[in-house]
């Protein structure tokens, strides 16, 4: 049986997305990053990400994931507060769907996304660019970086490293380099990582533990997910619906959960960081 419920604010929202915490790595530096998509009507969104950079592995996600699951790792914080980051985080239309863990297993990346009504995580090598590197200097965020290009995903990518952060991490996927990745864009700039703030880490990064999640290959994953937000409503089976629930926020706004997942519609629509 299908249920169709809608809540108001004022029943307690529980967000069922958050991924319960397992394993943690301490951190060194956190690099928050905006990240700009223009689809084809010349249209750009703006993302708030955020790297948590560690010795052993580093964790590149969504920040108002982040500043959730930082309130919730707080003895401190109180019901109210973590309401308030929770509602944050639903009613965050701009929210990146992807959370990636680059070296963990060691010499692998983890990505762990969705698909409503279902979790999925793959993996797939470390270093997946082949880098050629270039003479040319800028500045971004404050730090000299070096130039380097490289193609993944059916896309051809520059992006500037700062040698003076000596770690081979960078956002998204983009690693293997020498010195932190600071900007990043594709040569037909569609996509677009620039960082804007480097600090000292503040919260260990720790690993998703999502209950059924559907581990699948990459492959089959990218072209699935690029082909459901071509219209997400149309593309949900029927069939896979066991619970709808729509919650209402005190401004009358509403959020979507299909069998506990959040359905996020795009105000502009989709377009695919990865074409192949």
């Amino acid at each position: 049986m299908k249920h169709f419920l809608i809540l108001s604010a004022g029943l307690g929202l529980s967000l069922s997305l958050s991924a319960q915490q397992n394993d943690t790595f301490p951190t060194d530096y956190e690099c928050l990053y905006e990240y700009r998509v223009t689809n084809s009507k010349s249209i750009t969104d703006t993302y708030t990400t955020i790297l948590q950079i560690g010795r052993d592995c580093s964790c590149f996600m969504d920040y108002t994931a982040f500043q959730s699951d930082s309130v919730n790792a707080s003895p401190h914080a109180s019901d109210e507060d973590i309401k308030k980051y929770q509602m944050q985080e639903i009613k965050n239309s701009l929210f990146f769907d992807q959370t990636v863990l680059q070296n963990h297993p060691q010499g692998e990346m983890s990505v762990y996304s969705v698909i409503p009504p279902d979790y999925y995580m793959y993996k797939e090598k470390l270093r997946p660019i082949q880098w050629s590197l270039g003479n040319e200097t800028d500045t971004v965020c404050g730090y000299v970086c070096k130039k380097a290009t490289g193609e993944y995903g059916g896309r051809k990518w520059v992006v500037w490293y700062a040698p003076e952060i000596p770690t081979t991490y960078g956002p998204w996927k983009f690693c293997g380099l020498p010195g932190l990745v600071m900007l990043a864009h594709d040569t037909e700039n569609i996509h677009r990582f620039e960082a804007i703030t480097f600090r000292k880490g503040t919260l260990p990064i720790a690993l998703p533990d999502i209950p059924n999640i559907v581990t699948v290959e990459r492959d089959k994953f990218i072209k699935s997910k690029n082909k459901f937000e071509e219209d997400p409503m149309t593309n949900i089976p029927l069939e896979s619906i066991s619970d709808m629930t729509v919650q209402k926020d005190e401004e009358g706004k509403s959020s979507i959960l299909i069998n506990g997942v959040q359905l996020r519609i795009r105000p502009n629509g989709y377009t695919p960081l990865e074409l192949e």
